[in-house]
């Protein structure tokens, strides 16, 4: 299967030019243009690597590697930027970023460097295939072949307990509502979907796990605390 790469990037004309270099190198790419659609997208797929642009408007490129890696910890990852400043790459450094690169290289020079990254035997994917966890759960979730362990036992869970459970700890600590859940797991139909059924799908995703981390927010909807 061909290597798959997420590109985040604001300059639409940058981004087109390096997605088709991309391509035609043999890789999978998924352009998104901005860091929250990149967060939410990144959980659907396994990526093997993330380029992002560092000056983007939502956050920076170093912020969006940091959830991104707190999510898959083993992640490879390019910061680009059109203004390489010294203070930038040592925060990139400190996350373990791969390359900080500046987007005056040309194409075949970026692909490049690309290929021998990706060439790189991942290590820490040998120690680790879990892209998710929950210390104080004893969670594990392996979100490329979608395995729930609890204290290293797999949990069997539906698609929806599934999907919610990987919601809920790529948001920890964040208060999401109903409407924001059912927009997010049930996006075809919302607008037939009864909330009431959300609190049923976690009342059970409660018991199966044994879960005291998911809390009601009352009039609104649950949050991870962890």
């Amino acid at each position: 299967m061909n290597k798959r790469i997420m590109l985040v990037e604001d300059d639409e004309k940058y981004a087109l030019n390096l997605r088709e270099a991309l391509i035609e190198a043999g890789y999978e790419v998924t352009y998104m243009n901005t860091p929250i659609k990149a967060v939410a997208e990144f959980t659907k797929k396994n990526y093997d690597l993330v380029i992002s642009d560092f000056c983007m408007e939502e956050m920076d490129g170093v912020k969006l590697l940091t959830i991104l890696k707190e999510i898959k910890p083993q992640l490879r990852s390019i910061i680009l930027t059109a203004f390489p400043e010294e203070e930038v790459e040592l925060e990139a450094i400190t996350i373990s970023v791969d390359h900080y690169l500046s987007k005056d290289k040309s194409l075949t020079i970026m692909i490049k460097y690309i290929q021998q990254l990706l060439m790189k035997e991942n290590t820490t994917n040998q120690m680790s295939s879990y892209g998710l966890t929950s210390t104080i759960e004893r969670i594990s979730v392996d979100t490329q072949s979608r395995i729930v362990e609890k204290e290293n036992q797999i949990v069997p869970l539906t698609k929806k307990e599934y999907d919610l459970l990987v919601l809920f700890l790529t948001n920890k600590g964040m208060a999401l509502s109903r409407e924001e859940i059912a927009e997010k797991l049930w996006s075809n139909d919302i607008e037939n979907i009864d909330l009431r059924v959300i609190d049923g799908h976690i009342k059970r995703l409660r018991s199966k796990l044994s879960l005291f981390s998911i809390s009601s927010v009352r009039g609104y909807g649950y949050k991870w605390s962890e």
